[in-house]
């Protein structure tokens, strides 16, 4: 059953998990860790599993922010 928000989200394509995981320069292990945490969703096609494009690249912008709003509150500590 396809919903318009899945086909949203594969639209850009899909990557391998070893591919996620070098975009991310992270470990596969990780990568899988996310996956069964419900973090990062996959699609599966037979026994192999895709990650949408879209998905690793939210997750990479989603990190950066709350990196970014961490250290605002970090410099604000040391006033």
């Amino acid at each position: 059953m396809k919903t318009s928000l899945n086909c949203e989200l594969i639209d850009e394509g899909l990557q391998r998990i070893s591919e996620a995981a070098r975009f991310l320069c992270v470990s596969r292990s990780l990568i899988y860790r996310q996956i069964n945490d419900g973090v990062l969703p996959t699609v599966r096609i037979g026994r192999s599993r895709r990650i949408p494009i879209r998905a690793v690249r939210e997750l990479a912008a989603a990190n950066m922010v709350r990196m970014l709003r961490s250290r605002r509150l970090n410099s604000r500590k040391t006033l």
